[in-house]
């Protein structure tokens, strides 16, 4: 055991030897020290403090009578050993020796003296030297420890690959490199986050870059073996070969330019499995920000564009994902335009997989930045809602509502007429007789949950449907209408249960059964599965709660009724068996598609703003109108001032479904019929005869005791207009009807 006096003796020659200049004369001066440290077993000493110092004397000792301090190869074995057992050591960061192990490894590494392992025959020491580097290295090592590490495995690797002299094309025949094998297999690795002890593929990264031309070549010699003739190559790394490649694209793409358009010979093979794989890799090197693999290996980038026609569909699967990178990563740079193509030809691929994909990555490209793409590529992925395969009209329905949203919120106040096409065509799914997602019931919750973002606020939303509206056939009207008409049947329906349920002693147990019945079977009807809707009302009639029918009636009659819906299931619980069902009835309770405020919205577009007066927008908001307050006329209650004003406008045009709900509503609304005789008597005198009539329907109903003068004259007016007898009798008796 040393005393503290040959400690402190190790410490001086330490300081005494870092003196001292490269000089072959100093041999006589420092054999004595260099004798006396072999002799006495030094290398092998098992304290720390002594372990370091005397690694630190022998690599003193080597600078200053480099290049031959004249070892024996078994001292040179024995000092390789011992600085490798401290450099496995510098794994542990938080040790108080960490400082000095780490000075100690960047002396080795700047005076390159590993080399002469080479020399003096320590393969063995070298490749346990590469593996002890990649078991001690850390996330948490400063860039000095990695640069260290690195620059003395480099300097080793290009000495042993020139001394071996190779020929890259022969690499794989005549040569297997176990080093480069280990920082191969290193750059695989991932980071252990867990234990904070990765950094191998960090260390393996650096070595890599740090390369010189000679060890560049036999990288990329063997990648290309790879590629080429695979069989050929005895490593078992070539099954990663992908992997390797990816990464070391990802650190030093400049090192693949030689083997990147290579990947052209997979590309073309026969082997689906073979061109699949090459498509993975091409899609997660477009991913990578910065790359130009369109604009610096065209030829590639061309053979890639030809794999969204190849004769197999996975093939074409792959090659969407890898356009949908490519774009994604620069939607402005090269060869996007040729994407944007390549997708539009998948649209009407004879796969279904295939066209559900080209729809997914359209939109999603789409909503990247609103706008980029063509509207003409947009109209074409909204008609995938008309393809013959039910899952691609789902596909197109579920990410169209996506890309919608997107564009209402990226897009406020700027209205773009291919993006507003897409609800109109998903109005006409109304028609799909062969899906049930697609039917009114089904489509009455995309309009109210998913048509618009959350965050978009009711005068927005407004506008769109006003300008939606503008786009309306009279299919359109009546998809609209028939959803509106459910929502309505269905709300009255459940008010009558309910009604039902509050007088269940004054109603006999029989009638009580068959009018239940009855309601349960038609309310049924316009959920998604009746048959499994009837079996939940039957279930929610045994529930003996009376809060939870009681909420349901708010949700009809209150004005704030989603905090009441939300308490109703918030009582339910989301584990009952019945908590979906009344999730699904609540909402086709709530007036959730269109509300008061919608309503109000739309009659100040049309009687305030006059820079769209006597435009082809015009009439359609007022189609619009009469949908809404035709199926909910409670809505048009806050607003009926508005509505006078917009009856008393001589420029209003005819709407023969505005007149109707006059007829029908007229005597439930607070609207006298001075507020609008003029408009009807207008469309009496100038209208159709079925307009005309309706506006006698609409007189009788608005009639109160005061204004009760008017029906006489208007019956003998209408007998003098009026030529037959049975049309005389008919409105005789429409307003006769009206009056009782």
């Amino acid at each position: 055991m040393f005393t503290l006096i040959e400690l402190n003796s190790l410490q001086e020659a330490v300081i005494a030897l870092g003196k001292f200049k490269q000089l072959k004369s100093l041999n006589s001066v420092i054999q004595p020290l260099s004798d006396s440290l072999v002799k006495h077993g030094m290398l092998q000493h098992k304290d720390k403090d002594i372990r370091i110092l005397v690694a630190t004397c022998f690599c003193e000792i080597i600078r200053v009578l480099a290049p031959d301090p004249g070892f024996s190869d078994d001292v040179f074995r024995d000092i390789f050993k011992l600085l490798q057992s401290i450099f496995a050591e510098t794994g542990d960061y938080k040790s108080p020796y960490f400082s000095r192990r780490v000075k100690l490894l960047e002396t080795v590494a700047k005076l390159n003296f590993c080399v002469l392992m080479l020399d003096v025959g320590c393969e063995d020491l070298i490749l346990k030297m590469f593996k002890i580097f990649f078991s001690a290295v850390r996330e948490q090592h400063p860039q000095s420890v990695i640069n260290a590490m690195s620059s003395i495995m480099a300097r080793i690797l290009e000495d042993k690959l020139e001394e071996k002299d190779l020929e890259p094309l022969i690499f794989q025949e005549k040569f297997s490199e176990p080093l480069l094998d280990v920082i191969l297999q290193n750059l695989l690795k991932e980071s252990k986050a867990s234990g904070g002890s990765g950094g191998f593929a960090r260390l393996a990264v650096s070595v890599i870059q740090n390369c010189n031309e000679k060890l560049e070549r036999c990288i990329c010699t063997f990648l290309r073996s790879c590629i080429l003739n695979r069989e050929s190559i005895g490593s078992e790394l070539k099954e990663w070969y992908h992997d390797i490649l990816y990464e070391i694209f990802q650190s030093a793409p400049q090192m693949l330019v030689s083997v990147i358009p290579s990947l052209s010979h997979e590309l073309l093979t026969d082997q689906v499995d073979v061109r699949i794989k090459a498509l993975n890799l091409l899609r997660k090197c477009f991913s990578l920000p910065g790359h130009k693999i369109a604009e610096e290996y065209h030829n590639l980038f061309m053979d890639f564009l030809n794999r969204f026609t190849d004769k197999s569909a996975e093939v074409r699967l792959c090659a969407l994902s890898c356009g949908k990178a490519l774009y994604a990563n620069n939607p402005s740079g090269t060869g996007s335009s040729q994407i944007l193509t390549e997708l539009e030809s998948r649209l009407l691929d004879f796969d279904d997989r295939v066209r559900m994909q080209a729809v997914s990555i359209v939109c999603d490209v789409s909503r990247l930045q609103i706008g980029s793409v063509t509207n003409e590529l947009i109209s074409q992925v909204a008609d995938r809602l008309r393809d013959k395969k039910v899952s691609v009209r789902k596909k197109a329905l579920q990410k169209l509502l996506e890309l919608y949203q997107d564009y209402c919120t990226k897009c406020v106040g700027d209205i773009k007429m291919h993006f507003e096409q897409i609800p109109c065509k998903i109005l006409m799914l109304c028609y799909d007789k062969d899906c049930k997602e697609f039917r009114p019931q089904s489509l009455e919750y995309v309009l109210a949950e998913d048509l618009f973002p959350v965050s978009l606020s009711v005068e927005e939303r407004t506008n769109h449907w006003i300008f939606l509206s503008s786009l309306f056939t009279p299919l359109h009207v009546k998809a609209l209408n028939a959803i509106l008409s459910q929502k309505r049947r269905l709300r009255n329906a459940l008010q009558a249960y309910l009604h039902l349920r509050v007088n269940e002693e004054e109603i006999g147990s029989d009638e009580m059964e068959r009018n239940t019945k009855a309601l349960f079977k038609k309310m049924s009807a316009l959920f998604p599965d009746p048959a499994e809707a009837e079996e939940c009302f039957y279930e929610l009639n045994q529930v003996n709660d009376d809060d939870i029918f009681k909420m349901l009636a708010d949700l009809i009659n209150v004005g704030d009724a989603l905090s009441t819906r939300d308490n109703l299931l918030r009582k339910i619980g989301d584990q009952s068996p019945l908590f979906e069902f009344l999730r699904l009835l609540s909402s086709k309770c709530l007036l959730n598609i269109f509300s008061s405020r919608h309503v109000s919205y739309i009659l100040d577009h049309l009687t305030f703003d006059t820079s769209v007066r006597h435009t082809k927008l015009d009439y359609s908001p007022l189609l619009l109108l009469s949908a809404i307050i035709s199926a909910f006329p409670s809505l048009l209650r806050s607003s009926e001032e508005k509505f006078r004003q917009l009856l008393a406008d001589k420029d209003i045009p005819f709407n023969e479904q505005l007149i109707q709900f006059l007829a029908k509503e007229g005597s439930n609304i607070s609207i006298r019929l001075s507020d609008c005789y003029n408009f009807l008597e207008r469309v009496r005198l100038e209208g159709t005869q079925a307009e005309a009539k309706l506006a006698v329907s609409a007189i009788a109903a608005l009639s109160d005791s005061s204004e009760q003068v008017i029906v006489p004259n208007l019956c003998k007016v209408c007998l003098s207009h009026f030529l037959y007898v049975d049309a005389v009798l008919s409105h005789v008796i429409s307003i006769g009807t009206k009056l009782r």
